[in-house]
């Protein structure tokens, strides 16, 4: 399977730590690939095109270090949508036809997997186990104009079973948001929450 993969900043960082959320990105797109190609799965009603990462962290807790990644996805919609500059600015195309807005449903998958590289400065730390707060993340999405949030309109949560997902993952959580002419210049925000509603980790993606 062929994936295009689009790297999202992380923001301000050493080389080293820059580097390694690159490659701990990347993991997202093949992981996708993976779960959908597995022949122990049935085949999947949802195509996976083109993946629009929305960050990535590593998590230290007292038994295991744990990547812990986001992915986008819409079909083929991100496949074929191109950005072009134009006399009015920016704007957004399939072929020769400009679009405005989001398809009416997006997906998101949330991953989480051992991590046996190095230690970045800008690694969290949680006490406890992982299993403890992985087990039971609490999971919020959000539209994000400017500076303005909304909540999207309709949020499902499935934690995926084990046989589900490629081996190396321990972790993995499919979020699938329906909303209606949401524009492209708006960012998707998941902010991701422990069993007792302590923040965790915030991804974030536009095309």
């Amino acid at each position: 399977m062929e994936l295009c993969v689009r790297a999202m900043t992380l923001g301000s960082r050493s080389d080293r730590g820059w580097h390694l959320a690159r490659y701990a990105e990347a993991i997202v797109a093949l992981i996708i690939a993976f779960s959908l190609t597995a022949p122990a799965r049935p085949p999947s009603t949802h195509h996976s095109g083109r993946v629009l990462l929305m960050g990535g962290y590593i998590i230290i807790f007292d038994d295991m270090r744990v990547l812990f990644n986001a992915g986008m996805t819409a079909g083929n919609f991100f496949d074929e949508l191109e950005r072009r500059k134009t006399r009015a600015g920016e704007q957004f195309f399939i072929g020769s036809r400009p679009i405005s807005f989001y398809p009416d449903s997006v997906r998101v998958d949330l991953f989480g997997g051992v991590w046996k590289s190095g230690e970045t400065p800008l690694d969290k730390r949680y006490p406890g186990t992982a299993a403890a707060l992985m087990d039971s993340l609490q999971i919020r999405a959000e539209w994000k104009t400017g500076l303005s949030t909304r909540p999207v309109s309709k949020l499902s949560v499935r934690r995926l079973k084990q046989d589900e997902t490629a081996p190396i993952i321990l972790w993995r959580y499919q979020l699938d948001i329906s909303d209606e002419r949401v524009p492209l210049t708006d960012h998707l925000i998941v902010n991701v929450y422990g069993p007792d509603n302590g923040f965790v980790a915030r991804f974030s993606a536009a095309p």
